[in-house]
């Protein structure tokens, strides 16, 4: 057998497309009706609870737990500073308060690195 004979039974393959037949849709239609499941019985509208308005300004109770535990970490990290940051506020050791932290980082590292040249 050759290529070009190979071709040929393809070809007429492709022109004589295989029609089920009648009976065979009909038994694959009932299977497929057979397998399908029952629909769901329906249920009604979960009742609607109504929040306490300060809840339901905040958005809810995780948004208002996020924002709660926000404030305490705030409110514990302004009295229980840092020793670093309290030194800057209100002046440690050195003479300045603001030597011992810096707060504004300048451009030193950034120009102290070297660029390459192309050439």
């Amino acid at each position: 057998m050759r290529d070009r004979d190979l071709d040929d039974l393809f070809a007429e393959a492709r022109r004589e497309a295989p029609v089920p037949s009648a009976d065979l849709m009909a038994r694959i239609l009932a299977d497929a009706a057979a397998e399908r499941p029952a629909p769901a019985p329906a249920r009604s509208a979960p009742r609607r609870r109504l929040r306490p308005w300060l809840l339901a300004l905040f958005g809810g109770g995780g948004v208002f737990a996020g924002l709660a535990t926000a404030t305490l970490a705030g409110v514990w990290i302004g009295m229980a500073q840092p020793a670093p940051v309290a030194e800057a506020l209100w002046g440690g050791t050195s003479g300045d308060p603001l030597e011992s932290v810096d707060l504004l980082p300048g451009y030193d590292l950034f120009a102290s690195l070297e660029t390459p040249v192309e050439g």
